[in-house]
């Protein structure tokens, strides 16, 4: 039934072209049979019309034709196509005929079995098609040597003649063989050429399909984060097309607490109940390593990383992709894509996870930066504040009163020049010095607030002038060293020379009022396009996650300044201390391209 509904099924443009092999070899009979007919009168004697039945020749051509004719309806009519089958035994037997009842079998009739073997050879395997030129072979020498028996005025057969012979006998055998060996040989080809073609439009397809899924799921997080400033949806969204993209057993965000080297779960799939907002410490390994990097990185072996073994979920998993959620300089936290199969990702699939982790360091950074907005916005308005009242105490305490007493001293001079003119000359003097000082004292705070001289000569020349203005006021004070040697041909903008002075200012401060440390360090090192500030002292140092803890309720934000201050120029900074080790600032601000 089932062949039966296949065949039924084929319409008749399809059964035309699967014969068109037979089209092809019925116009060749044709054009043997018109070229039969052009020569038959070297083959008999008797015109072709009438018919004579007594023309063996003649009857044999007519057969010929009208077996050419049935041949050519069956092919517009499919009950009779099996005929077909037949027409290259039937062409033998004609041709056979032919050669033998003319006479001129070695002449004319030879090249003539040739058609019919190369067909038969198309259409059946070399076995069969050596056995069937085998057969014509026969058949070929039945001829010859019946020729030569209805013919007895032929001579009989010399030994070249008997070679020739064999000869034409071994190319009629192994013609259809060979035929047949390379159509099946060129068909093999064909078919692996076909197998080839359709997997790799196949593969074509997958990847098509792989580059459709990537681009939905980039559209759907890019819609996301479009649509909500809420960061944790976003992550949330990013680790669901990360799944349809790269099917994995459990997917997690960590982020930073904001304590030293810890993490805790921010967002997770397939995530065990116990492990949502779980903790982690983040020393050695992968993952501390990837922390320090911006770059992608698979894990083998899950059970090798000590980091994560206080996750649950990931204790049946075996390999993992690890993505740093890193934006310029800094890194929020990390993405665990995880599964149960050992070698499960491939690099192709690492980096279409990094791709679509991307918008969800964007998010994290938007999110980021709408906080730091916001407490940089109550900072600044705090820090503008206490600008203000110190600059009035600085005012009040330095010019203010050294103005008020110069005034006394002009009034005190007025009243000599009536009762001690003698006295005029020594109260100038003092006048004149202490007019001196306070245009002193006026010009520091000016060149703290904003030194000229940063604009015209660089930040190494600043430095030296404001370290050297610190050390002429503080003689008593610690020993402050700039060292800077490498740095004269370091390109900064001026918002980033300006912002960085003020870090340092910062710095230097912090140190005279708490350290109580006898040398302060300045560094500046230039290292590839990124410039290292290092303000370090040998003081007493202090807990810095203490201070961190309790810095809320206390009223200087220096430590946060000195943060904040360095990623509003791309930068960033870095605090060091210990009680008993002194303190150490880093700041890394990039230069001018």
């Amino acid at each position: 039934m089932q062949a039966t509904t296949g065949t039924s099924s084929l319409t008749s443009q399809d059964r035309w072209q699967m014969l068109g092999g037979e089209r092809f070899y019925i116009l060749a009979r044709w054009l043997t049979i018109l070229f039969l007919f052009a020569i038959s009168p070297l083959l008999t004697d008797s015109p072709l019309w009438p018919i004579s039945l007594t023309s063996t020749i003649t009857i044999l051509l007519w057969s010929y034709a009208g077996f050419g004719l049935i041949t050519t309806i069956a092919l517009f009519i499919p009950f009779l196509n099996p005929l077909l089958n037949l027409a290259n035994l039937l062409d033998v037997v004609f041709i056979s005929g032919l050669a033998l009842f003319s006479g001129k079998g070695d002449m004319i009739f030879f090249p003539l079995y040739l058609l019919p073997l190369i067909s038969a050879a198309v259409r059946h395997p070399p076995g069969m098609s050596l056995l069937f030129g085998i057969a014509a072979s026969f058949c070929y020498i039945l001829v010859i040597l019946g020729g030569t028996t209805l013919n007895p005025d032929q001579s009989a057969l010399g030994v070249l003649e008997y070679i020739s012979l064999g000869l034409r006998v071994l190319t009629l055998s192994f013609v259809p063989w060979l035929t047949s060996g390379l159509a099946e040989q060129w068909s093999a080809n064909n078919r692996r050429s076909v197998v080839m073609a359709q997997q790799q439009a196949d593969e074509a397809l997958r990847d098509a399909q792989a580059y459709r899924d990537q681009m939905r799921s980039l559209y759907e997080v890019a819609y996301t984060l479009s649509t909500t400033m809420n960061y944790q949806h976003v992550l949330e969204s990013t680790l669901q097309e990360s799944q349809r993209l790269v099917p994995y057993t459990a997917g997690l965000v960590l982020l930073s607490s904001g304590n030293p080297d810890e993490l805790y779960v921010a967002a997770a799939q397939a995530l065990a109940p116990v492990d949502h907002g779980r903790s982690i410490q983040v020393l050695k390994g992968s993952l501390a390593a990837a922390l320090r990097s911006p770059d992608p990185c698979l894990i083998a072996d899950i059970s090798q990383e000590p980091d994560l073994r206080p996750i649950e979920t990931l204790q049946s998993c075996k390999a993992a992709c690890v993505i740093p959620l890193r934006a310029q300089l800094r890194t929020y936290g990390l993405m665990i894509i995880a599964s149960n199969r050992a070698n499960a990702f491939t690099a192709d699939q690492l980096e279409m996870i990094n791709t679509l982790a991307q918008y969800a360091i964007i998010a994290l950074h938007n999110a980021q930066l709408l906080i730091d907005l916001k407490e940089e916005r109550n900072k600044l308005i705090s820090k503008e504040e206490e600008v203000r009242r110190q600059l009035a105490r600085d005012l009040h305490d330095g010019p203010a009163q050294a103005l008020a007493a110069i005034t006394m001293n002009i009034e005190f001079i007025k009243r000599l020049l009536e009762r001690d003119p003698n006295r005029i000359m020594e109260e100038l003097d003092k006048l004149s010095t202490l007019s001196k000082r306070t245009t002193y004292e006026v010009r520091t705070m000016l060149f703290e607030l904003r030194p000229l001289v940063l604009e015209t000569q660089g930040l190494r020349v600043t430095l030296e002038q404001y370290l050297a203005r610190f050390q002429s006021d503080n003689n008593n004070g610690p020993q402050i060293l700039l060292e800077a040697d490498n740095v004269d041909e370091v390109a900064l903008d001026t918002k980033t020379e300006g912002t960085l002075f003020n870090i340092i200012q910062e710095a230097i401060n912090n140190a005279l009022k708490h350290a109580q440390a006898k040398h302060i360090w300045v560094r500046l090192e230039r290292d590839g396009s990124m410039l290292h500030t290092i303000v370090q002292d040998d003081g007493k140092g202090f807990d810095k996650a203490k201070v961190m803890r309790s810095y809320e309720k206390r009223g200087s934000f220096g430590l946060l300044n000195i943060d904040e201050r360095a990623r509003l120029v791309g930068g960033a900074a870095e605090m060091h201390s210990a009680p008993g080790e002194g303190t150490t600032v880093k700041i890394i601000v990039p230069l001018e391209s």
